[in-house]
């Protein structure tokens, strides 16, 4: 995982962990000026983690950690999320053959809310960087 300035937050690659991740996050966005984009914020950052712990830690099945990063600067806002689950490669991603019962449309609207989203297949796990700007 790479090391910077931003402080990092670990989090148990499991459901439990999720409240406390978004509480991380909302606390993050108004001690920094983003309290605004709240609801966007929370919504792509609810389904990167809701899919690391489903697919990427298989509800349980293999365990790990995650890990949130977060920085507001200026108009911009950069939240990463990195994992140490087994690599999985966006390329192969897809909610094609899917009836949307079983979802299938967390990518289009994570796409849609931020300015930029960027998913990174690891050595040793993965990366989701998200930027939201004013």
């Amino acid at each position: 995982m790479e090391a910077n300035d931003q402080p990092r937050f670990e989090f148990a690659g499991e459901p439990a962990s999720l409240g406390a991740a978004r509480n991380v996050v909302r606390g993050f966005l108004s001690a920094n000026g983003w309290a605004d984009r709240e609801i966007d914020v929370n919504i792509v950052v609810g389904e990167v983690l809701q899919n690391v712990v489903r697919y990427g830690f298989d509800a349980n099945a293999c365990t790990g950690s995650f890990w949130l990063q977060l920085n507001a600067d200026g108009d911009h806002l950069r939240i990463t999320v990195e994992d140490n689950a087994p690599p999985s490669d966006p390329e192969t991603w897809s909610a094609e053959h899917r009836e949307a019962h079983e979802g299938g449309h967390g990518l289009n609207l994570m796409y849609t809310l931020t300015s930029s989203l960027e998913f990174t297949a690891l050595e040793d796990g993965n990366r989701a960087e998200m930027v939201f700007a004013r």
